[in-house]
């Protein structure tokens, strides 16, 4: 299962204050932390462009093993403090998440032959 996450930052940061603090801080706390890194099967941060226009920041996108994986990542003392760190860089109140489960690829590796 994957979670993509689309992103923006607080009010008043400047994007590259927003790009530091979730690649530098942010991301290592997910990776680093027990029971938030330990149960993701990868974490990829996708900045947007400086000329993008969608009003998005960024999307992250992980992957879990299953759903229950992910529900016990958001639970005890590891989801809080992801959480209360989010609030450090993002506007919680703006984030969407899309849940995916398996992929059908037209173009690239593994892509079906046409028919």
């Amino acid at each position: 299962m994957k979670l993509f996450a689309f992103v923006k930052r607080k009010e008043g940061m400047s994007r590259e204050d927003f790009l530091t603090y979730w690649h530098q801080s942010h991301g290592p706390l997910i990776r680093d932390t027990p029971g938030l890194g330990d149960r993701t099967i990868s974490y990829v941060q996708h900045p947007a462009r400086e000329d993008d226009r969608s009003g998005w920041d960024g999307v992250a996108v992980q992957e879990f093993a299953s759903w229950d994986d992910f529900i016990a990542m958001l639970g005890g003392e590891a989801g809080d403090a992801m959480r209360a760190d989010e609030a450090n860089f993002l506007d919680p109140s703006s984030i969407k998440v899309v849940f995916t489960e398996g992929e059908h690829v037209i173009i690239g590796p593994g892509a079906e032959a046409p028919t």
